[in-house]
């Protein structure tokens, strides 16, 4: 029903069920980006002229409006070039902190993203890498949670939800129990910001970060939530982040800004703003919903055919499936021979996929503007492929 919204899928000849990789984006956005590159584009904070008053205005905006969003305040937030940048600006701040005798606790559920920045930063401090399992029902082993964390843990590094399971850890609980013991905390929040509404203030965590291109805006967005700003350092050091720089000596800034070196992706900043407006407009509950419907009509006909499905019985906007007959590149293959747009592969997420004893899978995802219609066509083009393959 919302299809109609975003010019790439409005034609019906593309299926796209690959929204946990990369959203098509809306109109609205499309637009916001066009309009505002013909009115003028500027760096905020960098002139005293209209086209630089202009700019500085949307981007105070754009962060007031996420801040109203996740319940935080906008001297909390920064843009980034998306959650990967916004985990290693956190994991690059800890490099003079962790001392050797302490450890970073991760899952085996992290997207790479989440999980080769911690495992540096052990390597190059000599701290310890402790992991929080998977079981078989597709949820962390918490069992063992405050046994790791009580090993002079540091950090806690964790997606918000699997982006190959699906599955929607206990995050606050997680926080709350890390809080007990000192120990800060990193949420992955990537794969659930576009189907659910984090409360930061409420969840308590320390950081957390998400990409736009998950939330219908362009690739090259990001934000990174931060508690205390105080607490990071910069990843980059350039144009906009200093008070005083002489011969050899540089003062950084005391606010957030210190951490968004350089000129601003603009455009991109745009793009979150009319985004998040598009998601308001239509209703995040409404969204969840509408998604919950359609993976719930595409686990019952899977079940009815030779895959397994491996994500979480409860996911609700992604479903991961292997056959033990064929390959998921050569299944994603005869999908795409039949326009239709899936993820085969490891999914960035090794670890999780060898917890369960597997190497690869095709991993189906929905966002707002898929319909039932797209379900029926994903079965058609899956029953083909016995066809094509045999």
């Amino acid at each position: 029903m919302w299809k109609k919204y975003f010019p790439a899928l409005s034609d019906n000849q593309l299926t796209y069920l690959d929204s946990a990789s990369t959203c098509q984006a809306p109109a609205t956005v499309i637009h916001a980006i066009s309009d505002y590159l013909q009115a003028g584009h500027a760096s905020p904070d960098r002139g005293m002229h209209a086209l630089s008053e202009n700019a500085d205005a949307i981007y105070q905006r754009t962060k007031r409006k996420l801040a109203n969003w996740f319940n935080c305040q906008d001297q909390q937030l920064v843009y980034t070039r998306g959650t990967t940048e916004s985990i290693n600006i956190v994991a690059n701040s800890l490099r003079d902190i962790i001392k050797p005798e302490q450890s970073i606790l991760v899952t085996q559920m992290e997207h790479h993203s989440n999980l080769l920045p911690w495992q540096r930063l052990c390597q190059q401090t000599g701290a310890r890498l402790n992991l929080l399992k998977i079981t078989s029902d597709k949820e962390l082993n918490i069992s063992h949670l405050e046994q790791l964390l009580s090993d002079n843990c540091a950090l806690v590094a964790l997606t918000h939800c699997s982006n190959v399971l699906g599955t929607l850890n206990p995050v606050k609980q997680i926080i709350s129990t890390a809080r007990h013991y000192n120990v800060a905390t990193m949420i992955d929040g990537t794969q659930a910001v576009a189907h659910l509404k984090p409360d930061l203030k409420q969840l308590d965590c320390d950081y957390y970060a998400f990409s736009g291109h998950k939330v219908y805006a362009p690739g090259g967005t990001g934000i990174l939530y931060c508690k205390r700003p105080q607490s990071i350092s910069p990843l980059l050091l350039g144009g906009g982040i200093v008070n005083r720089v002489t011969d050899n000596h540089f003062q950084l800034t005391s606010d957030i800004s210190r951490l968004e070196a350089g000129s601003h992706d603009m455009c991109g900043i745009v793009a979150l703003e009319s985004a998040f407006n598009f998601i308001d407009m239509l209703g995040i509950d409404n969204i969840s919903a509408h998604e919950s419907k359609l993976m719930k009509q595409l686990k019952t006909e899977i079940n009815q055919r030779d895959y397994t499905v491996i994500s979480h019985p409860e996911s609700q906007s992604i479903l991961s499936l292997v056959s033990k007959q064929f390959h998921s590149h050569d299944i994603a293959s005869v999908l795409a021979s039949n326009n239709i747009a899936t993820r085969a592969g490891h999914a960035c997420a090794q670890p999780c996929l060898s917890a369960l004893g597997y190497k690869h899978c095709v991993r189906v995802s929905v966002g707002l503007y898929n319909t039932e219609e797209d379900n029926m066509n994903f079965l058609n083009a899956l029953d083909k492929v016995k066809y094509h393959l045999c």
